[in-house]
């Protein structure tokens, strides 16, 4: 996923993805807690998968190829 013209790691900080959703960290947090952004936790830390931000997007990825049937 690119953003701001750079490619972004897979897994982003939350105060990362919520700048390139552009939404506060309360909503992230909200949209984590409804299962709407798939995370893992590294060392105990929330991490944000950034294709579950592109999929959220509506950006072309794996799990959703945007292919019209």
């Amino acid at each position: 996923m690119i953003h701001d013209g750079v490619e972004l790691p897979r897994l982003l900080t939350r105060a990362k993805a919520a700048d390139v959703l552009a939404i506060d960290l309360l909503t992230l947090d909200a949209w984590i807690a409804e299962g709407r952004l798939d995370v893992v936790r590294v060392n105990g830390r929330v991490r944000v998968l950034a294709e579950s931000i592109a999929d959220r997007m509506g950006e072309e990825t794996p799990s959703r190829p945007n292919q019209e049937v």
